[in-house]
């Protein structure tokens, strides 16, 4: 009896191996270099000068373009290449601002102002008479309490801020009840005696850049006053005259290239792009291979699982088989479960990839981000120095100068116009024997300068015993020193006697007791 149930087996050729042909014409790779008509119209948008959004100006006109950049684009054929591929053109307010978002450009830049205004300035008078001491003070104490009421240390930390953040940064100066629309802040301020009136000083504000584009400038005549230096801005409709205007640009750009950044300069946060980018990249390959790095194998007999009826052709695979048998693995692979193998024809294997040298990688590129703004790693990121008696003292002391330095060079000049102009508005003018000087970062501790004072107190004590010197100029030094204990401490007059060390002791017992005398006898 025939078997109804049983397929007839139907016999098929078997396939014929074909092999692949390499073919032994090379090709040649192909770069996508834009046309020189393109890179040309590319360079004169990047070069054009920076258009503002709507409203910033109040004119209709554009600022006419200087001819000499089109000369340059054409001549520096390659250099403008370069240029463009780098990245290097303005980027604009909008994206600096979304820049500004991520930890890793605002970090640096928060770090920088907080640092130049932490320990601030110290006001001093540079007069040494005795009698002008107490007279000094009070002016000292009037200028502290006006720099508070117009909040001068949180506008000049922002200041800072919008210099390194987009490469330009504007204090707005609210003086002599100028009116708030053109007419009134076209008039040139002069910061003397004549160009401000006393108690007309109302308030300062900084103002973002993105509200600001310059009006006009000289750009044809390299040895005229003010070349390539706005006279006035735009800002939102209102022209205002430069001179009320105190201007910050950390990083200048060449002439040539002023106009395309709005009269800024080049940004910290557009510095720091190229690194901040590799970090990131470096980051999140360091997560995917911690999170991947171990690969499970699961060794079986693959000629088991391949069916050879004729139903499926010789060599074919059972795919439902395997793909139950890994999901099988997958489900119980947890420290609870059991997977059974067969001991005959399967194992089981777990393969890792190293991870050794990830961290290295991912601090190198944290040490290059860090070393853009020159900000130890300990002071951006909070890693302390591995290693055996490893310190971050010189890094610090070394980033502390260039704070320093950053300070003399960027900052005093907005400090020095705002200290001036507090003077006038104070008391109608600029007294000359007051001073400010910013406050170094680096600082001795209590016990090393308990150490210098003690060292400047023998050395006077022997310059009064070997005649060099008189006890009284000794307390004027000690009274004038700004890092003396007795620092604006009243020391005129005579010194008092010292004890007798027959009647009242040596020492400090010997103080005491002239004290105790002295008070009993009065």
């Amino acid at each position: 009896m025939k078997n109804w149930f049983k397929r007839k087996a139907v016999r098929e050729e078997a396939v014929k191996r074909v092999e692949p042909v390499v073919s032994k014409k090379l090709s040649t790779p192909k770069f996508n270099a834009p046309e020189a008509k393109s890179l040309f119209e590319t360079a004169q948008r990047i070069y054009a000068p920076y258009k503002p959004p709507e409203g910033v100006r109040g004119d209709k006109n554009t600022i006419a373009l200087d001819s000499a950049i089109t000369s340059f684009t054409a001549a520096n054929y390659n250099i403008v290449s370069s240029f463009i591929a780098d990245g290097l053109n303005f980027k604009g307010y909008a994206d600096l601002s979304a820049m500004m978002l991520r930890a890793e450009f605002r970090k640096p830049v928060e770090v920088l102002a907080k640092e130049c205004t932490r320990e601030w300035i110290r006001f001093r008078s540079t007069n040494t008479k005795a009698d002008q001491d107490e007279a000094a003070a009070r002016k000292i104490d009037q200028i502290e309490a006006e720099f508070l009421r117009l909040h001068v240390r949180e506008k000049v930390r922002r200041h800072i801020t919008h210099g390194l953040a987009f490469g330009l940064g504007h204090i707005w100066i609210d003086v002599n009840d100028a009116s708030l629309d053109t007419s009134g802040q076209m008039k040139p301020l002069v910061i003397s005696e004549q160009g401000v009136k006393k108690g007309t000083l109302r308030r300062i504000e900084n103002i973002d850049p993105i509200w600001t584009n310059p009006n006009n400038y000289n750009a044809d005549n390299t040895i005229r006053p003010g070349y390539f230096k706005p006279e006035t801005w735009w800002v939102q409709g209102v022209q205002i005259h430069s001179s009320r205007l105190l201007t910050i640009v950390p990083f200048e750009v060449p002439d040539i290239l002023k106009p395309a950044f709005n009269f800024g300069g080049l940004s910290l946060t557009q510095q720091l792009e190229a690194y901040v980018h590799n970090f990131l990249r470096t980051r999140q390959s360091v997560s995917d291979m911690v999170s991947n790095y171990a690969t499970k194998i699961l060794k079986t007999d693959m000629f088991g699982n391949m069916q050879s009826d004729g139903c499926l052709n010789y060599g074919d695979l059972d795919a439902d088989s395997i793909t139950g048998r890994v999901a099988a693995m997958n489900a119980w692979q947890n420290n609870n479960g059991t997977f059974v193998l067969d001991k005959e024809g399967e194992d089981f294997d777990i393969k890792a990839a190293p991870i050794a040298g990830l961290a290295d990688l991912q601090s190198q590129s944290m040490e290059f981000m860090a070393g853009i703004p020159g900000i130890p790693l300990v002071k951006l990121f909070g890693i302390q120095p591995q290693g055996l008696n490893a310190s971050s003292e010189g890094e610090i002391r070394v980033f502390y100068d260039e704070i320093a330095a950053m300070q003399e060079a960027i900052v005093s000049e907005t400090v020095r116009s705002l200290f001036r102009l507090v003077q006038l508005n104070l008391w109608g003018e600029v007294d000359p024997t007051l001073d400010f000087e910013f406050v170094h970062l680096w600082q001795l501790s209590e016990k090393e300068a308990a150490e210098v004072e003690k060292i400047k107190t023998d050395t006077d004590a022997v310059n009064v015993q070997a005649g060099i010197i008189s006890p009284e100029e000794a307390r004027e030094r000690q009274s004038t020193d700004d890092h003396s204990i007795y620092h604006n401490v009243n020391l005129s007059g005579p010194p008092p006697e010292p004890p007798d060390p027959e009647e009242d002791g040596e020492g400090l017992e010997g103080l005491l007791s002239q004290a105790d005398r002295d008070e009993g006898s009065g």
